[in-house]
């Protein structure tokens, strides 16, 4: 019990609950959104859809560490192509340490994990919209339905159930990220992008912390757990 009073007065601890939740929060909101209308594009008789697929899934399948190598180039204050660009464009008048500077180092991580979870989403729904039947639309149609109106009373409604599956397990993922945080920023510049998960490695594998980082590590298992048992539960109602 000391180690969860200790924990509870950290500052760093605090600030990682904090950013663990605008971290899941984000990530969540903007990779749902984006899913959805990729996977609605995507479900259209396109030309060469086949080929917009398989891009669309490059991320999902590049591993962590090369994404965020990758990424951490892009970003390098003296070398990275945004800041060559940025400055081409008169965006910006000299270079600019993203990864360093307090201020864009959380968004810079994150972009790189709404670009790689995307993807996985994106597959869940894409699948749930391939097996709606199209006489269902067409009757909606034939009923003056507008798109907007089909999406919303048809399109929603049927998906809901793999929507909410994927959601969930997205969301798991989400939380238990690791690899592009501690890779991309250890979890600075002055703990501004550091999550549960990494504050519990960096207290036991640097600071030899074991106690402390054993009481977040299951802390964050209690909240993996509240989600892995309502997946469970929507799994088993849909069998």
């Amino acid at each position: 019990m000391e180690n969860y009073i200790e924990i509870f007065q950290n500052e760093i601890f605090l600030k990682s609950i904090w950013n663990t939740v605008k971290w899941t929060v984000v990530n969540l909101i903007v990779q749902l959104v984006m899913a959805i209308l990729l996977a609605l594009a995507l479900n259209q008789k396109l030309k060469g859809r086949f080929v917009y697929r398989t891009l669309i899934l490059v991320p999902w399948a590049v591993p962590h560490a090369i994404a965020a190598m990758t990424f951490t180039f892009l970003y390098n204050a003296n070398v990275g192509i945004i800041n060559v660009v940025a400055m081409k464009l008169g965006a910006i008048t000299e270079p600019i340490s993203w990864l360093g500077n307090v201020g864009s180092a959380f968004w810079c991580v994150i972009i790189v994990a709404i670009w790689k979870g995307i993807p996985f989403q994106m597959i869940f729904i894409l699948a749930a919209l391939q097996g709606i039947p199209g006489d269902v639309y067409e009757g909606a149609q034939i009923d003056g339905a507008n798109k907007w109106q089909t999406f919303w009373k048809i399109t929603l409604p049927i998906i809901k159930e793999p929507l909410a599956i994927s959601t969930i397990l997205n969301l798991i993922g989400i939380v238990s990220c690791f690899n592009t945080i501690w890779l991309m920023t250890k979890g600075g510049p002055l703990y501004s992008t550091e999550i549960i998960y990494t504050f519990a490695y960096r207290e036991a594998f640097i600071n030899h912390n074991f106690g402390t980082a054993a009481a977040a590590s299951v802390i964050l298992f209690i909240f993996m757990a509240v989600f892995s048992g309502i997946y469970l539960h929507k799994v088993s109602e849909k069998e």
